[in-house]
């Protein structure tokens, strides 16, 4: 494939009038004035950004369809639409759902082979100390006999599994997830900076929506203001945090704090979209039978019973609009923030931003932000 004329998002900065080719599902040179060689695809970009395809950590699911329950390949479809190149399913059910739905997606996908952009699983639930929106029947103590389980259900393909730290068992846990290259990410805890310190000390490495079903610092001492775990994540260099970039589960001051304290290379932009997502305001089925949302266009995603917020209503594609929209950074900052730091959680050395080399993941978008086509591994599977 060739791209030509576009406004390339080379690394860190942007070229104009500018060609990429792609061979073998990398990049394989940035330039200018490149001409098309005998059966090569030519993409004409002109008037349109190129950037390297946005990575979502953290999706439940999209329209109508929920990865927990649903199928991955339609999954996969409709994640393309919106710019999503890389995906984590992230599963929110019992440890036995959980295996049975990881099974499910291979399967049926070919072990991702037909849903290339569905990189792995991530379960979210099972070994938290509180639910949030999920169910309490999913909560788990952790033991070597149901991580075991997990594991070998999801075959290799787990890369991020959420703990609270203060459980018991869970800083073996983080070790030997860290053994298995697997992700683990602080969530659903009311843990201490003590027990979060020996947490990251044993390998844990990136924290879950930050600030969504965090405790408020409790004032002990009249007059003397009270800091918390979320003021220590903001000085702790060693992790990374999720924001979910809709204005509604972080607050707007929160977002600016923490993109000056932690900067953007350990800011991830989330989405953590529920069933519904991407959908006009609605009500809709949610992240469990029997139980709707109502979808609102400054609300989120609400469970009709209780208004409890229920995951987003954002694609991610709307958040790496909302990142320059509603939170001043610049396209490029943007592209960090959706795509770069994402693939550093993930050890993802290949992915993540444009340059000879790195894997041909990459959407193009025109001066609006509005999607044009969608390309993963060197093939275009969606246009707009």
């Amino acid at each position: 494939m060739l791209i030509k004329n576009g406004r390339i998002l080379h690394y860190s900065r942007f070229e104009a009038n500018s060609d990429m080719r792609v061979e073998n599902s990398q990049i394989m040179a940035i330039g200018q004035g490149m001409t098309p060689e005998p059966g090569e695809q030519v993409v004409d970009a002109a008037g349109n950004c190129v950037l390297t395809g946005l990575i979502d950590l953290h999706h439940h699911g999209i329209r109508h369809v929920l990865a927990q329950s649903d199928s991955l390949l339609e999954y996969s479809q409709l994640l393309l639409e919106v710019g999503v190149t890389s995906c984590v399913a992230t599963l929110g059910g019992t440890p036995q759902d959980n295996i049975q739905a990881m099974q499910r997606g291979l399967q049926e996908t070919d072990r991702f082979r037909l849903a290339p952009n569905v990189i792995g699983f991530r379960p979210e639930i099972s070994y938290v100390t509180k639910t949030g929106a999920g169910s309490a029947d999913s909560l788990r103590s952790i033991t070597d006999e149901t991580t075991e389980a997990i594991y070998e259900g999801g075959e290799g393909f787990i890369r991020i599994w959420d703990v609270s730290p203060e459980l018991e068992g869970a800083i073996p846990f983080i070790r030997w997830a860290a053994e298995q290259g697997i992700v683990t990410s602080l969530a659903h805890s009311s843990a201490t900076v003590a027990e979060t310190r020996r947490a990251i000390e044993a390998g844990m490495s990136l924290v879950t929506h930050f600030y969504d079903t965090f405790d408020v610092a409790v004032q002990t001492d009249p007059g003397v203001y009270p800091a918390g775990l979320t003021d220590w994540l903001q000085i702790e260099d060693r992790i990374t945090v999720e924001v979910v970039p809709d204005g509604v589960h972080v607050h707007p001051y929160l977002v600016e704090k923490t993109f000056r304290c932690k900067g953007i290379d350990r800011v991830a932009l989330v989405t953590d979209a529920s069933k519904g997502s991407g959908n006009p305001p609605g009500i809709y089925g949610g992240l469990y039978k029997g139980v709707e949302v109502e979808v609102t266009a400054d609300r989120g995603v609400r469970r009709t019973s209780d208004d409890c917020l229920s995951g987003s209503a954002l694609t991610h594609l709307q958040g790496f609009r909302n990142a320059i929209q509603k939170f001043g950074r610049s396209v490029v900052e943007a592209s960090i923030l959706c795509s770069r730091t994402p693939a550093r959680v993930l050890g993802e050395t290949s992915k993540g931003y444009l340059a000879a080399g790195m894997d041909a993941d990459i959407i193009i978008l025109d001066n609006d932000l509005d999607l044009k086509a969608t390309i993963v591994g060197g093939a275009l599977l969606y246009s707009a």
